[in-house]
């Protein structure tokens, strides 16, 4: 493998020497995957015919960036015989799925058109960008669309996080508003430094969360190091990794952490030096002034304002989990010193999910185990993040109008009434399948009747775009060129994104798409770079010789100067302050007591704190006693690759049920069942698995809504069961769901064909 060194940056080419007749170019699948991977595209004739990886084994130093089955499945998709290849025009009823072919001068003359329309007619309000994650990479992404449309006069925006929303507000209250989610962790090379992983709601082997992560963990296990699984499910890393496996009930994660905070605190083991020295609001002597006598996080837990002792027996009725492995799992955790807690997304993706991420941030800082080696601030990303690489900008948003994403079904149908800035006319969509992967499926798409216009750019013709009145055809990552950066923010390197063929059919990249659409509505300035000129800018202040990058394709960065986050801060705190108000770690947030509703959601009390809510035992649903989770699929990423047939192998679809719950409904294993709530059903195999805790079913996210006749989904999609609600912090609750499951139904011929094909 050829290899360059410069000034700062080691250059490699992780793939092997073409064969003849064929070239080899490297790239990196560029959607919302968990993994940022070296997918190498050998290319015969214009096509591309298979898909290799880096070929080394691995080291720890320098680990080879291995893809997952959906990187070899990227050359399934890219010949896919269903892509779009020309742009279309809705001619039967919205959601009929009925479009004709129409030339780009045609529908890009009718988008901009209805732009202008709509814009003029309704303010720029009344344009809803739609867009996502889709692709990731720093040039062709989302990005696109929003510098286009803010360019106009700007738009509503959909604002959260879908993913880690609940982390990402909790990062920037506890530790700073300079504190990014991306490089607030640490880098897997210090996991052999721990005595003791608490893994909460992480599942690596299944969501990847870093290229090369369950390899360091495997090492580290190899190594001595003890690791504790807390989750619903015996995920693929539990099974493979854990030494213990706890099974706690979804959205009660904050009751249980906060009650290892009351053992801790109320056998003296916290660590006080490090507390005094670097932490705010622990106790009342470490208030801020003005702060009310009895707010500290110490106070709370003692019950000191409620009268309600916080203690292992009180979580236990909340949680599930047995009140003495609490209490055996708070006492490990602060004397297994150095001991590191790492929270995964789902814990957060709760009505109140702030207050989990919260609580384990206060776990970390009682137990001195934030920013320094072997331990953690209980993120689960990195500490490297994106190294000075940049993605397009898009400005400012003139309209200023901004919408929690998990609304959105609530936003379409209510607009004005509800209390939201504009009523929408207009949807603009690229990257993104956003009527699928948002909360409440039905509500979203009954709403969308009222849509005077709705283009979307995509590759195929999916839940989203069946919607549209204009489908434009986009380029895959296969046929541009762009740059990518580690998922997870950990690993320290970049990859070059080689364009490997030319665009199929008439297929256009989402900058190009917008450029012409700018040129049309008469804004200047949209792009006046070419694609290499915009690359060479996004990566200058990280890639000091561009051409070996673009030759070789991966570009290995310096490593951190700390591999922990917060490493610095902790060291010299004079020196180095944490950017929170007070310049401490904040268990109770200065900036939460000064505006405690700061997103117009809801209250945010200063401290991390338990609120009942549906995941409370007492405010059950006795029609829908199930509680429902819905973890990643590894045979898709969100709803991409979900019209893959052979793909689809690497992970079935079906809705995981405990043996106890099963019996109770006549279910058998394989059955066809209906899972329900009030807001729809869906129908798919069941897996009856001691792998669940009782009372918890779960289904894979991402599958593409398919109604039948009656409106019901045929295939899985959990999304037409989750409440289209939010947060006080903005995070969707889709792990705050109650359904129940019936046998289904025998499907008919028909139906049993189109399940297996999507």
């Amino acid at each position: 493998m050829a290899r360059r060194v410069g000034a700062r940056t080691v250059y490699e080419t992780p793939r092997a020497a073409p064969r003849p007749g064929e070239t080899v170019v490297t790239s990196t699948c560029g959607h919302n995957c968990g993994g940022r991977c070296v997918v190498n595209a050998h290319v015969r004739d214009g096509r591309i015919v298979r898909i290799s990886t880096d070929t080394r084994k691995w080291t720890p130093e320098m680990p080879p960036l291995h893809a997952c089955v959906r990187g070899f499945g990227q050359v399934e998709r890219v010949n896919h015989p269903d892509r779009l290849l020309h742009p279309l025009r809705r001619v039967g009823p919205r959601g009929s799925g009925k479009f004709e072919r129409v030339g780009w001068d045609e529908a890009l003359h009718e988008v901009a058109r209805q732009m202008r329309r709509v814009r003029d007619a309704y303010g720029p309000a009344a344009i809803l960008d739609c867009s996502r994650t889709g692709s990731l990479s720093m040039l062709h992404s989302r990005a696109t669309v929003q510098r286009l449309l803010h360019m106009f006069g700007g738009c509503t925006e959909l604002w959260t996080n879908i993913s880690s929303q609940a982390e990402v507000f909790a990062v920037g209250i506890t530790y700073g508003a300079k504190a990014d989610y991306k490089s607030s962790g640490r880098e897997p090379i210090d996991y052999i430094n721990s005595r003791l992983i608490v893994m909460w709601g992480w599942s690596p082997g299944d969501g990847t969360f870093g290229t090369g992560t369950q390899q360091y963990l495997k090492w580290a296990k190899r190594q001595g190091v003890r690791i504790v699984c807390v989750d619903p499910r015996v995920t693929r890393t539990s099974r493979d990794l854990a030494d213990e496996h706890v099974f706690i009930r979804p959205s009660t994660d904050a009751a249980a952490l906060i009650a290892m905070a009351y053992v801790i605190a109320s056998e003296g083991l916290q660590d006080q030096a490090y507390l005094d020295r670097h932490v705010l609001g622990f106790d009342e002597p470490h208030l801020p002034p003005g702060a009310p006598r009895g707010a500290s996080y110490r106070s709370y837990l003692m019950g000191e304002a409620d009268g309600i002792r916080k203690t292992p027996e009180w979580a236990s009725q909340i949680t599930g989990i047995p009140a003495e492995t609490i209490r055996r799992l708070a006492i490990e955790f602060a004397t297994a010193k150095p001991a590191a807690i790492h929270c995964g997304y789902a814990p957060g993706r709760t009505i109140h999910g702030e207050q989990f991420h919260r609580a384990a941030y206060a776990l970390a800082a009682m137990t001195g185990n934030v920013g320094v080696p072997g331990g953690n601030s209980g993120t689960s990303n990195g500490a490297t993040g994106r190294y000075g690489i940049r993605s397009l900008p898009v400005g400012a948003n003139p309209a200023g109008a901004r919408v929690a994403s998990p609304l959105l079904a609530d936003l379409l149908e209510r607009g004005r009434a509800g209390g939201y800035p504009a009523d929408i006319r207009m949807i603009y969509s690229a990257a993104g399948d956003l009527f699928n992967q948002l909360p409440n499926v039905g509500k979203t798409i009954a709403a969308a009747e009222r849509l005077e216009f709705m283009v979307v750019h995509d590759h195929f013709m999916t839940p989203t775009a069946r919607y549209a009145d204009i489908v434009l055809p986009a380029t895959t990552f296969w046929e541009r060129n762009d740059v990518h950066t580690p998922w997870a923010g950990a690993g320290h390197y970049a990859i070059f994104m080689k364009k490997a063929i030319e665009p199929v059919g008439e297929c256009r990249n989402d900058l190009d798409i917008c450029a012409d659409l700018a040129a049309r509505l008469g804004l200047q300035g949209y792009s006046d770079r070419t694609e290499e000129e915009w690359l060479r800018e996004l990566t200058r202040d990280a890639i000091d010789d561009f051409e070996a990058f673009r030759e070789c394709g991966l570009a290995r960065l310096p490593a951190p100067e700390d591999a922990v986050a917060f490493a610095r801060e902790i060291r010299d705190p004079e020196r180095h302050p944490f950017s929170t108000p007070s310049g401490k770690i904040e268990i109770y947030s200065m900036a939460l007591a000064a505006n405690p509703d700061p997103c117009g959601l809801g209250i945010i009390p200063p401290i991390p704190t338990w609120i009942p809510d549906d995941a409370d035992p007492r405010h059950a649903d006795a029609r829908h006693p199930l509680r429902l989770v819905t973890p990643k699929s590894r045979a898709r990423t969100h709803s991409i690759h979900d019209n893959q047939p052979i793909l689809m192998r690497a992970d079935r679809d079906d809705v995981w049920i405990h043996p106890a719950d099963a019996a109770a409904r006549g279910i058998s294993d394989g059955q066809s069942v209906r899972v329900f709530n009030d807001r729809g059903a869906t129908v798919l195999p069941a897996r009856v698995t001691d792998r669940i805790a009782p009372g918890v079913v779960s289904i894979k996210e991402g599958a593409w809504f398919t109604p039948d006749a009656s409106g019901q989904d045929t295939r899985g999609c959990s999304n037409v069961l989750i409440a289209d609600r939010a947060s006080p912090a903005g995070a969707a609750p889709f792990n705050t769901c109650f359904v129940d499951v019936t046998p289904a139904p025998s499907p008919s011929p028909r139906e049993t064909a189109d399940r297996t094909s999507p």
